[in-house]
């Protein structure tokens, strides 16, 4: 259940790899701090509504640090998004303080790179299932 307002991150749920990153942020989530959605499901849909149009690329994985059914502040995208994320994990201060001095240009050319390999390497034939207690993190 959204608390108001939780960061939530947005994930192409069609995407294996996403989905495995998604199962990885889980796990080290101790303090369930986020919640996660999918980019075309009920909340996904809701929140790319609220950042208009433009903001919806199914490959573009979004970050709302403060989401409660509406945009109350700003949202990070790409890289940007999966280190503001990151942050909020214990003991993942020291690699994103390390990333953070990467030019954001690179980390975002990086970020979609991996997005088109994933494309063309066809991952949606392999299946990653949420485990129960992992499903209950995803909003609808």
């Amino acid at each position: 259940m959204l608390r108001d307002p939780q960061p939530v991150l947005l994930f192409d749920a069609e995407c294996p790899l996403c989905r495995r990153s998604v199962r990885w942020l889980i796990r080290r989530d101790r303090h369930a701090r986020l919640c996660y959605a999918d980019l075309g499901g009920t909340e996904g849909r809701a929140v790319r509504a609220a950042l208009g149009d433009g903001r919806n690329a199914p490959d573009s994985l979004i970050f709302v640090p403060e989401w409660s059914r509406r945009l109350e502040g700003p949202w990070f995208l790409r890289a940007d998004g999966a280190l503001r994320a990151l942050a909020l994990l214990p003991g993942a201060g020291w690699a994103v303080c390390a990333l953070r001095w990467v030019p954001p240009a690179w980390l975002d050319t990086a970020y979609r790179a991996v997005a088109a390999a994933r494309r063309r390497r066809g991952d949606a034939a392999t299946t990653v299932v949420f485990r129960p207690e992992e499903q209950a993190r995803i909003l609808g």
